[in-house]
């Protein structure tokens, strides 16, 4: 009888799970939804939490609905504001990002009838070409009450023409998300690229661009491979994933200072819990790549030998709170740690710092800690968001005079300033010598050589404007500006913390980079770009690929990137 009790119990607790599960995909920051979801919010139509990323699918599709069922006006009874009715161009970007999200939409229950045949962005039929019942083409469609399935292509061609050169690269591959059951969810996106020609970079290493993992030379080029992947398991009030993809802290456009995309994805159990509107919480256990040969490991065999580098782990946890719908306040910490895997830092919700106390006991290069935080503001009169960071890697408060590893960054973005349909970033950046290093090299803020924060590294600064103008839906120039002050790196080899290692001490590098870009997303994630840039390289030590002035013209098209 207690056994017939206790299966009835489960299978009714199971049910019940059941019925309370939905599905998470996380989508790509790459997504221009993104940038569409901002300026709603900076304009207080909605409200949205930038300073963790990505988003899921179904996270956005509420704010979509929210900004849908508003019937473009609302009025915000707390500050005694009427909101501005969104703009042309956005109530056909609402249109299309409904078209987009619709089935993460239609099972939020908003009716969609009026998108089903009529006002297609393609005059094509529904059921031709790839098209869904939205007018959205896709490579594959398909769901039910217990499975779906999404696919589009990814394939992109780009040509650049250098004043010292010329090179061209093309990507494919695929990029798919679905759902099994109704609390299982993943997604993927796999590519390949193949960069060719004169003058390029190989490494990456002082660029906003995301650093190589896996990459094989070829003759005047080379080839390289990106995924990111997650499995989803999902409750009304936290997800947890496993999973090898990007995620972003904190606030900031010319670089995230907390956590970025500049190393490559590395794989992760991921855990976000968001009980209340008001609070989320995100913890992440990664796994890096050291980059660092044991001499322990060593097997020898008769064709090719066996070395494996020394393991190397990351555990991270933000709270972020939202005390009014105006202002977001986070606070977190992380550990880089190395050699063995720690359990106690599977705890998400311990003090990770006292987890570090714990184990340097026996053992004085336990970790490496770091403790962050991040704000925004948003004015809805001015529909400005201002914003910053701050990250300590090292604080002495009993001296001082004793150098100070932290970085920092502050800034705004404003809508619409004198000019209709415009966007405007001002950021300053400042990162002290000695963040995100360490005495032991395999403690060190990075992976795989990259650093998990700024690109720009420590002992720098740097001065970030963009301006963005948008023209049609889709289309938009964007004009950016940079000015970089970049001293020399530490080296392990040599002490650290000399009185003469202040803020830019040794070899001075002054960086200029500026240009444009035109951009189309001619349907949902096909897109054709037109680009320029010119950076310029003075002082004792270089940085760049090469010296001196630079300029790039390059051209690309493709979909699914």
């Amino acid at each position: 009888m207690k056994l017939k009790i206790k299966i009835i119990f489960l299978t009714s607790y199971f049910l019940i799970l059941q019925s309370i599960f939905s599905q998470v995909n996380y989508e790509p920051v790459s997504n221009s939804v993104y940038n569409f979801l901002e300026r709603m919010s900076n304009k207080g139509i909605i409200q949205l939490n930038e300073e963790i990323k990505p988003f899921s699918r179904r996270y956005i599709a509420r704010k979509i609905k929210i900004i849908h069922v508003s019937e473009l006006k609302i009025k915000n009874e707390k500050l005694k504001i009427e909101k501005q009715r969104i703009s042309g161009i956005e109530k056909e970007e609402l249109e299309f990002y409904v078209r987009e999200f619709a089935e993460e939409l239609k099972r939020l229950g908003l009716d969609l009838s009026d998108y089903e045949g009529k006002k297609k962005l393609i005059d094509f039929k529904s059921d031709e070409y790839g098209f869904d019942e939205f007018n959205r083409l896709r490579l594959l469609s398909y769901s039910d009450d217990n499975f779906s399935l999404f696919a589009d292509p990814i394939l992109a061609f780009e040509y650049n023409n250098y004043s010292d050169g010329s090179s061209w690269s093309y990507s494919n591959g695929i990029k798919l998300y679905g759902n099994i059951g109704r609390n299982v969810g993943f997604d993927l996106q796999f590519y390949d690229n193949h960069p060719r020609g004169d003058n390029i970079d190989y490494k990456q290493n002082f660029s906003p661009n995301t650093g190589f993992e896996f990459k094989s030379g070829k003759d005047k080029g080379f080839d390289f491979d990106r995924m990111n992947v997650n499995l989803n398991f999902v409750w009304d009030y936290f997800t947890i994933s496993i999973g090898k993809d990007f995620n972003y802290y904190g606030n900031g456009y010319g670089g995230k200072l907390l956590l970025s995309d500049k190393a490559p994805s590395f794989p992760n159990l991921k855990l976000e819990v968001y009980p209340v509107t008001w609070l989320k919480f995100s913890y992440i256990h990664g796994f890096l790549n050291s980059q660092i040969l044991d001499s322990t490991t060593f097997r020898y065999n008769p064709t090719r030998n066996h070395i494996s580098t020394v393991d190397k782990y990351f555990i991270t946890h933000m709270i972020s709170l939202t005390p009014f719908e105006f202002l977001n306040l986070a606070i977190g910490e992380s550990v880089v740690y190395s050699d063995k895997f720690q359990p106690i830092y599977l705890i998400p919700f311990s003090f990770f710092r006292f987890s570090d106390h714990y184990l340097t006991d026996p053992d004085e290069n336990a970790g490496n800690a770091q403790i962050f935080s991040s704000f925004w503001y948003k004015n809805y009169w001015l529909e400005t968001k201002f914003y910053g960071s701050i990250f300590i890697d090292e604080l002495s408060t009993s001296n001082l005079d004793y150098p100070q590893a932290i970085g920092y960054n502050f800034g705004f973005k404003t809508i619409d300033p004198i000019i209709p349909e415009s966007e405007l970033v001002v950021e300053y950046t400042r990162i002290n010598p000695f963040v995100y290093s360490h005495a032991d090299s395999a403690q060190t803020f990075a992976s795989y050589g990259y650093e998990l924060g700024h690109w720009i590294g420590s002992n720098a600064d740097e001065i970030y404007l963009s301006f963005r103008k948008r023209f049609l839906r889709g289309l938009n120039l964007d004009v950016w500006y940079r000015y970089i002050r970049k001293g020399n790196e530490e080296d392990i080899a040599n002490p650290r913390y000399q009185d003469d290692q202040t803020f830019l001490w040794g070899e001075k590098n002054y960086i200029t980079m500026y240009g444009a870009s035109l951009n189309y997303e001619l349907i949902h994630s096909l897109y054709i770009n037109a680009k320029y840039e010119y950076s310029k390289s003075e002082g004792e030590n270089n940085y760049l690929l090469n010296p001196g002035s630079k300029f790039q013209f390059s051209i690309s098209y493709g979909m699914g990137l």
